[in-house]
């Protein structure tokens, strides 16, 4: 046997004592932590049962003795206490009661300490804390977290300085929406829904319409939370001027929310727009906000090369005469298109109102989904 091969049997041999020896190193350390796990979970558990009776039923008229907490518990209990002030959201006794919970266990320190660690999962913990505490003394440090790049970080500290002031709170929030385009669009609505329309109308308006051109798709959609009286006069003011046409359906979108029937002449003329999903939202809104004369308008949109366009149309003609099936037999015996007779079919039997979503799509309908014929 040449020497070289046995140096290669050694090497072999030792390579596969310090893959076991790794893998053995691995088995361990999952161990390990599963085993931490279980014993963070009993704890959480054992926590849990003491403190939620407390939490939820202390602030009764006979509040119950506060148990010690050990310094141990306090994330813990932080935790909890998060969990349960937001499902308790609503009860304003219960709330109170644990703001004072909070002081005395002082967790609301806890939550103070966490903004200044690495962990982004703490410091998203003491922003919530912070923002359900309603707690003033942070908010400097807030707002700066606010306008940080961190689009969680930024988000969280958003919310909780909508909570704690939202008086004071509703420009800032504004102007941060502005500057953070990648903050998920429901998040954000519910933001401006807490602090409420009243406060968050004007500031979103004038913002909006001092935006670029190429924030405006993102903003629009925001104004669907406004008063009307501010939102639909920003809308129809943003559309007396050329706009991309990503800017004009989002603007439709909102003119179909708040459904003042005087912008019906403004949705015809986008019932012809050149481009398909214009005329989509056009067509959805008429249906929503139409008389039943409008569906002479609508006829025309049943042979549209593209399927949503024909889909809409046929949804708000149907929509525009629920209960009248011999209007609806009328109207399709005028037409010679076969694809405008198909989707009418389709919509009256699926009997749709203007603005839900069908499930059911018919072979013709199927292949030529937001595609010509």
């Amino acid at each position: 046997m040449s020497p070289d091969f046995v140096s290669i049997l050694v090497v072999a041999r030792w390579g596969s004592v310090g893959l076991m020896v790794i893998v053995l190193l691995m088995m361990t350390y999952i161990l390990c932590l599963r085993a931490v796990l279980l014993m963070r979970e009993r704890r959480y558990r054992n926590l849990s049962a003491r403190w939620t009776p407390i939490l939820l039923e202390g602030g009764a008229s006979s509040p119950r003795p506060l148990p010690s907490v050990a310094p141990g518990e306090r994330f813990l209990l932080l935790i909890l206490w998060n969990t349960l002030r937001e499902r308790s959201e609503q009860d304003a006794g219960i709330c109170h009661w644990m703001g004072r919970v909070a002081a005395v266990t002082q967790i609301d320190r806890l939550a103070r300490r966490l903004l200044r660690r690495r962990s982004v999962r703490k410091q998203l913990l003491g922003l919530v804390t912070l923002g359900q505490l309603r707690d003033r003394l942070e908010w400097p440090g807030l707002c700066q977290i606010a306008q940080s790049g961190h689009p969680l970080l930024s988000l969280a500290a958003t919310q909780a300085i909508a909570r704690i002031d939202p008086a004071q709170a509703a420009g800032t929030v504004v102007s941060l929406i502005v500057t953070h385009l990648n903050w998920p669009a429901a998040k954000v609505a519910g933001i401006l829904e807490d602090i409420g329309p009243e406060r968050v109308s004007e500031p979103l308006a004038r913002c909006l319409l001092q935006a670029p051109e190429s924030h405006r798709p993102a903003l629009i959609p925001f104004l669907a939370v406004c008063n009307y009286s501010t939102a639909l006069p920003t809308v129809r003011q943003i559309l007396r001027e050329p706009h991309l046409d990503e800017v004009i359906a989002p603007c439709l979108h909102v003119i179909g929310k708040f459904g003042d029937r005087q912008d019906l002449p403004l949705l015809y003329r986008y019932l012809t727009h050149p481009r398909w999903h214009v005329r989509t939202v056009a067509a959805g809104c008429v249906g929503k906000m139409g008389r039943r004369s409008d569906q002479e308008r609508l006829v025309p949109l049943l042979a549209d090369p593209h399927w949503w366009v024909r889909y809409r149309a046929a949804q708000a003609i149907v929509g525009l005469s629920p209960q009248d099936d011999q209007r609806l037999r009328d109207i399709q015996s005028t037409l010679d298109d076969r694809y405008a007779r198909d989707i009418l079919t389709q919509a009256i039997a699926e009997g749709l109102a203007p603005g839900q979503s069908g499930t059911h799509l018919s072979p013709t309908g199927r292949m030529r989904i937001g595609a010509g014929r």
